[in-house]
C-alpha cells in the first residue's frame, strides 16, 4: 500500500522546550490512524508538525513523497493537508453555509464554483443541512465537530489531521463522529487522529500510536494495541 504520510526522525517544539524527538512514522494511503498517549506526550504538537504550524528543526515531513519543509501551513492546506484543531474553530456569529463557504477560502473558487462545493461537501453531513441558516455558535458540540470537519474538507485535503475530535461529546455524538471518519477514509481520504477516548478509536480504526515523552513507542495495527496488557491498563481502563 501507497504511504500518505512519511515522518522521518522529527524533532519539533516550542522556544528552548523540545516535544518530538525524533518521531518517525510512516501512514499508508486511505488509513485510519490514532495517536494516544498521556498528556504532554506531544500528540499535537506531531499534528501541528504534519500540518506546518510547528517548525521541525530536525527530520522531515513528506506528504505523497514531497518533502514539505519549505511549504507553510496554508501551502500544505492547498496540496492536501488539512488540520482541525482542538477546541471550537468555527465562526460562531456566522451561520453553518457561511462558516462552509469560509472553508473553502485557501481555494479562492468563484462564487458557482464555491456554491458547487458547498452543497458537495454537506452531503456528507446531513445534519447541517438541516441547520444550514443556524448560527454556528447555537449548535450542539457534536454538530460544531462535524461543521469543523466539513470546513477543513471544504479544501479537498487527502490528508486530515484531527485532533480530539470527540473532546466534550456525549457518547452519541462520539460515535457520530467516529462514523463520519471512517466514511472519509472510504472516499480515499487518510485520517492521523489524536484521541482521549482511546478504546473506542482503537476499537474502531486501522493503526494505532503510543507516543511516550515524544517518542513513539508502540506503532502497531489497532488490534493488537488492544491486546498490549500495559496499554490496556495505562490508556483503556481495562
Amino acid at each position: 500500500m501507497a504511504e500518505a504520510l512519511r515522518i522521518e526522525n522529527v524533532v519539533a517544539g516550542y522556544g528552548d522546550t523540545t516535544v518530538l524527538h525524533g518521531v518517525a512514522l510512516a501512514v499508508p494511503d486511505g488509513t485510519w490512524t490514532t495517536i494516544i498517549g498521556a498528556n504532554g506526550a506531544g500528540k499535537s504538537t506531531l499534528l501541528k508538525a504534519v500540518a506546518g504550524i510547528v517548525a521541525c528543526r530536525e527530520g522531515r515531513v513528506l506528504f505523497e513523497g514531497r518533502d514539505m519543509a519549505r511549504l507553510s501551513a496554508i501551502e500544505r492546506l492547498r496540496v492536501g493537508i488539512g488540520l482541525v484543531p482542538q477546541g471550537r474553530c468555527n465562526f460562531p456569529l456566522l451561520s453553518v453555509a457561511e462558516n462552509l463557504k469560509l472553508g473553502g477560502y485557501s481555494r479562492r473558487l468563484k462564487a458557482s464554483a464555491l456554491a458547487h462545493e458547498t452543497e458537495s461537501v454537506v452531503e456528507r453531513f446531513p445534519r447541517l443541512r438541516e441547520r444550514w441558516g443556524v448560527e454556528a455558535g447555537n449548535l450542539s458540540g457534536g454538530e460544531q465537530q462535524m461543521l469543523e470537519m466539513a470546513m477543513v474538507l471544504m479544501a479537498r485535503p487527502r490528508l486530515l489531521l484531527l485532533d480530539e475530535p470527540s473532546l466534550g461529546l456525549a457518547p452519541g455524538p462520539m460515535e457520530a463522529v467516529f462514523e463520519t471518519v471512517r466514511a472519509l477514509t472510504a472516499q480515499a481520504i487518510t485520517v492521523l487522529m489524536v484521541e482521549q477516548n482511546a478504546r473506542q478509536a482503537l476499537e474502531r480504526c486501522d493503526l494505532g500510536v503510543v507516543l511516550e515523552l515524544g517518542r513513539v513507542r508502540l506503532f502497531e495495527p489497532a488490534k493488537d494495541l488492544l491486546g498490549h496488557a500495559d496499554i490496556r491498563r495505562s490508556f483503556l481502563g481495562l
